[in-house]
């Protein structure tokens, strides 16, 4: 049975090129480049490795997001007798 590492780059017949994303008991699940997370019965998949590289623009599996500061929210000022 094939085992890919997360973060491999694979090609499928339908999907096409895409990027590993997870590997769990039985299961693959990968990125395609053009048709999203698609989820494979590893033993009956026909996922092939690629040395093609993830095309530009497109996050790269594996690496994280820069998080951002939240957004500041500042409450009406009240004075006193209006």
């Amino acid at each position: 049975m094939k085992r890919f590492d997360v973060g491999a780059r694979v090609t499928e017949p339908t999907y096409g090129l895409g990027s590993v994303i997870a590997v769990e008991d039985a299961y693959t699940r990968v990125q395609f480049d053009e048709h999203g997370v698609k989820k494979f019965l590893t033993s009956m998949s026909k996922l092939e490795p690629s040395d093609e590289p993830v095309p530009a623009g497109l996050r790269v599996p594996g690496k994280p997001r820069k998080k951002r500061a939240p957004k500041k929210v500042t409450a009406p000022v009240v004075v006193a007798g209006e």
